[in-house]
């Protein structure tokens, strides 16, 4: 296994720093709560956590406060694909707590995706945002170095579960 990330990083003078690490297994019930946080109210279970975090394909890294709490996370995905004749990454998730937004640390885990990317020789890295998604966060996207592109995602009928 390759070395673990680690990245110290202090957003601002009056912030506490952060440091941006690979997910645990011990992190799967700050995770749920990071993505109930994000809009999905089942978050997710230690199981799911486990299978991910050991899918050769998925990766997850969070920033961790001063005590080693999570306190934001992405997950990103990376695949071969034919047409791109390489790579193509995906970032899956991105989710920063409410009482760490605007201190670095969204900007500082898609950095790391972005880094990781460039170690990976991805041909094109993504970003699936929300329909809705609101005008400041197209603007933090941007600002992170995306642009958007088409927008044609359908999903089979058959295969969508309600949010509960």
């Amino acid at each position: 296994m390759s070395q673990p990330i680690v990245r110290t990083m202090t957003p601002a003078p009056d912030a506490n720093a952060f440091r941006i690490r690979r997910a645990r297994r011990g992190d799967a019930e700050v995770m749920a709560q990071l993505l109930r946080e994000l809009g999905y109210p089942q978050g997710t279970d230690q199981q799911t956590v486990h299978w991910v975090i050991s899918h050769p394909e998925i990766e997850i890294f969070v920033a961790g406060d001063p005590q080693d709490r999570a306190v934001g996370m992405v997950s990103f995905s990376h695949r071969p694909q034919l047409r791109l004749r390489g790579r193509v990454a995906t970032v899956d998730e991105l989710v920063v707590s409410e009482g760490w937004r605007r201190r670095g640390v969204g900007r500082a885990l898609l950095a790391q995706v972005a880094q990781r990317g460039k170690v990976l020789s991805v041909k094109q890295l993504q970003l699936i945002a929300p329909i809705n998604v609101t005008d400041e966060t197209r603007a933090f996207y941007r600002a992170c170095g995306y642009v958007e592109g088409d927008s044609g995602v359908f999903r089979h009928a058959e295969y969508e579960q309600p949010q509960k």
